[in-house]
């Protein structure tokens, strides 16, 4: 979640510490990643030990477990047994068969730990950090200019369409020679051209106002100059000008009404409308009778050839303006960075209201027991939340404020790579119509090869929230009575469990 964190680390951390210790979560390390030895040696966890392992959290059923003693090179203590788990997998000394080689490995690895956490030793700038940090005050800074295109409004635009509905989506999609619909499940098939994920060495931040002061600035928030942000903007909005066609949707970013932010992104493709649409929370007709919005983003295909006299890597760039709570995307049709780039702007202004944003997924139980799931992309957030027994609240993005958990979101964007039916049936069930697949391959028959990687391993697909059956409706539960760290330890050295 680094890259999505304006602030610095230790400002999320002391509000989630706070959360954690008001509401007496009980908290978990699980490894999804690499058993009996490291990448290449080892075998993947299998997921359904994970989601074993998963069940006796949630159920309570670990608090009768017996813990090993803390190991020596990490001091993670780990339940000797579960029920339905092979013992010999919860320790992973015992998993491995070269003993001698998983000593050296742990020792590899917990060096690695210490030499990661030198840099958060910044004692002088948390103590400028924290004049600005939850307590609801003003940021420092004037009120930047806007630039000229920001003013226009894009609905007055000639050919304008807003907020389709569906089949008019697929209809441009397809008209637009887009994308193509997969036969065999109904949904949206598009290719994002030469990037499949996102462009991080791209991504900047504008370095001014407020921002200036409070962002945590690196080769994470990359600072752009305010000039050369409105450059680029400015850029993109004539390009979308000059069309002959725009697509502008409305939504809302966040299901707390309290906190929530009005959202306009404007795009250049109709599968972008289709992908918002499918990711932000759609607004009713009588909210879109007054509807003003608090964050921007415009995405077009436009090339920016002053990059390099700009100081940019490249003609690719995805930038964002936490004053003025806009962004700007060009050079790349990976629709990620329009998700991002909301995230990161709710990720800069929610923390200084007091409330923790999180890059999550989150599940509430029959008897209203909240849990959420922290990783990285491809450690299992959106499989252990697509769980029959519980109630989705959200895949990836979410709020924790004074009255509980909360989806930031509308729909889940998955990962499409090896994708197995029996293993995750909530998740193949929600490819259908309303579902658009990005970079899979299809088969000769016409059906997705979910294994196929020769575009990508990052193959996805994004569908709205009620794909999935058991969903929460209202996007919100109660306090996380449960908090699971994952991690994919290549390295083969970490429990599969352990409490924290």
């Amino acid at each position: 979640g680094g890259a999505f964190m304006p602030l610095p680390a230790e400002s999320y951390a002391a509000l989630f510490r706070d959360k954690i210790e008001k509401h007496n979560s009980h908290v978990y390390l699980v490894n999804t990643g690499w058993t009996g030895g490291a990448y290449g040696v080892g075998k993947r966890m299998d997921i359904n030990v994970t989601r074993k392992i998963v069940a006796s959290i949630l159920d309570g059923c670990i608090h009768d477990c017996t813990f090993s003693e803390p190991d020596k090179y990490f001091q993670l203590s780990f339940p000797t047994s579960i029920s339905g788990v092979d013992p010999k997998i919860l320790d992973p000394s015992r998993a491995w068969a070269d003993k001698n080689q998983y000593h050296l490995t742990c020792q590899k690895l917990a060096k690695q730990y210490k030499a990661n956490f030198v840099k958060f030793e910044r004692d002088e700038f948390m103590k400028h950090v924290a004049q600005f940090g939850p307590t609801g005050r003003a940021l420092l800074g004037g009120t930047p200019k806007t630039p000229r295109f920001i003013m226009r409004d894009f609905l007055s635009h000639s050919g304008s369409l807003y907020n389709l509905d569906l089949e008019d989506t697929r209809h441009e999609i397809v008209e637009n020679g887009e994308g193509s619909i997969v036969p065999a499940n109904d949904s949206i098939l598009v290719d994002t051209g030469k990037f499949t994920g996102r462009c991080p060495k791209d991504r900047y931040v504008v370095d001014a106002g407020a921002a200036h002061y409070n962002v945590n600035w690196g080769n994470i928030n990359i600072p752009i100059k305010e000039e050369t942000f409105d450059k680029v903007f400015e850029c993109c909005a004539k390009r979308l000008w000059s069309l002959d066609r725009v697509y502008v949707f409305d939504g809302f970013a966040g299901s707390n009404r309290r906190s929530r932010r009005a959202v306009r992104i404007v795009t250049e493709m109709a599968w972008h409308h289709h992908f918002v649409t499918n990711m932000f929370i759609r607004p009713t007709p009588e909210e879109l009778a007054d509807f003003k919005p608090d964050i921007t983003i415009i995405n077009s295909n436009a090339i920016f050839e002053n990059w390099q006299e700009e100081g940019l890597r490249s003609e690719t760039c995805v930038a964002i303006d936490l004053n003025r709570h806009i962004g700007v995307v060009t050079g790349t049709q990976y629709s990620g960075e329009m998700k991002k780039g909301v995230f990161s702007i709710m990720n800069y202004l929610l923390p200084l209201e007091g409330i923790m944003s999180m890059h999550c997924s989150a599940t509430v139980g029959p008897k209203g027991d909240t849990a959420v799931f922290f990783g990285l992309s491809g450690t299992g957030k959106t499989t252990l939340s697509a769980d029959t027994t519980r109630m989705l609240i959200g895949d990836d993005e979410h709020g924790w404020d004074e009255d509980g958990v909360f989806n930031l979101e509308g729909g889940c964007y998955a990962k499409m790579i090896n994708l197995n039916p029996e293993k995750e049936p909530l998740i193949h069930a929600a490819i259908r119509k309303g579902a658009v697949l990005e970079n899979v391959v299809l088969d000769s028959l016409g059906h997705p090869d979910w294994d196929d990687a020769s575009k990508t391993e990052n193959t996805r697909c994004s569908y709205p929230m009620w794909h999935i059956p058991n969903h929460e409706p209202s996007g919100r539960a109660g306090h996380a009575s449960n908090v699971i760290f994952l991690a994919c330890d290549a390295y083969g050295v970490l429990p599969p469990v352990s409490k924290l």
